[in-house]
């Protein structure tokens, strides 16, 4: 009777182990299908690493990065020997930028410029004032504490390459996706990395309460940017600055509502990836002076 009781537990404890085991069995034999949110979300964070530099030496990689597009491939600006592109805005700018973590280039950056109490004014506004349409839409008409200026977005020319190059799906399933024409947007054609920078701009642009973020930028991009969702509004006239620009203007709100819906998740994870950055942006009381916190690295994603 013993042993056959003790068989019987035995059999019943290797069914049991057997049965647990099944569910990992299943999801290598049928792994799930990934959305093509997570896709997105899954491509990107496995390359590159998000930072939010407040230290020199992360400081000089944005300016370094804006000088190699900037001044040697676009010579927008002169080339000098220090081999940085930076101007007296930057002393009260975020500045922020994408790192490649298989070789630990920067694969693009973006800045934050935010006005101060003393009255000193957006890069744009110096820039253009008279394209203006109408002077209440002026960021030196709000409160200063409720607006930025977005700019000096710069992507070295191998990277540009690579991200309008790069498949972020399996042919299979991205022929599918263009057969139902379901999504707003070319997903064979990607410009993931723009697309990161400007959500990461608009999750610093939430965290410090901005209401208003203003952009001058090309036409072109600025209707590019419409099938991702992100709508950049003219405040303005077309002015000459390194080819045709008009003033703009968005709301990071508004622009995460209208956002298109493959992103969304997209955004989420960027905004949680850069959660501990942000808690360490203190919310500033004054745009006198940027925070002293140390570098504001995000840990490598999974």
């Amino acid at each position: 009777m013993k042993t056959t009781i003790s068989a019987a537990r035995a059999l019943n404890s290797a069914v049991t182990n057997k049965l647990n085991l099944l569910p990992q069995q299943l999801l290598k034999a049928f792994p799930r299908r990934l959305s093509l949110e997570e896709s997105i979300s899954n491509f990107f964070f496995s390359r590159y690493e998000l930072v939010i530099a407040n230290e020199d030496n992360d400081k000089q990689v944005s300016y370094k990065t804006r000088h190699k597009v900037y001044c040697e491939e676009m010579n927008f600006e002169q080339q000098n020997a220090a081999a940085i592109e930076k101007d007296k805005y930057d002393d009260r700018a975020i500045n922020c930028y994408i790192k490649h973590r298989p070789t630990g280039e920067c694969a693009g950056t973006i800045r934050l410029v935010l006005p101060t109490e003393a009255g000193l004014s957006l890069p744009l506004e110096e820039k253009c004032v008279e394209a203006f349409e109408d002077s209440s839409l002026l960021p030196s008409n709000c409160d200063p504490l409720s607006v930025c200026e977005i700019s000096r977005l710069a992507i070295p020319r191998e990277f540009r390459v690579r991200q309008m190059r790069a498949k972020i799906l399996p042919s299979k399933k991205l022929e599918k996706i263009k057969r139902k024409k379901s999504t707003p947007f070319n997903v064979e054609h990607f410009p993931y990395l723009s697309i990161a920078l400007y959500l990461m701009a608009t999750s610093i642009c939430q965290h410090l309460n901005v209401k208003h973020a203003y952009v001058l930028m090309e036409p072109k991009l600025a209707r590019r940017m419409k099938a991702f969702g992100i709508h950049f509004n003219s405040v303005g006239d077309a002015v000459e600055f390194n080819g045709k620009r008009v003033p703009y203007r968005l709301s990071p709100q508004v622009l995460l509502e209208d956002l298109a819906k493959p992103l969304k998740n997209f955004h989420t994870k960027i905004n949680n990836e850069l959660n501990s950055a942000l808690k360490a942006i203190e919310t500033l009381p004054s745009h006198t002076a940027l925070p002293t916190q140390k570098l504001l690295r995000v840990a490598q994603a999974a």
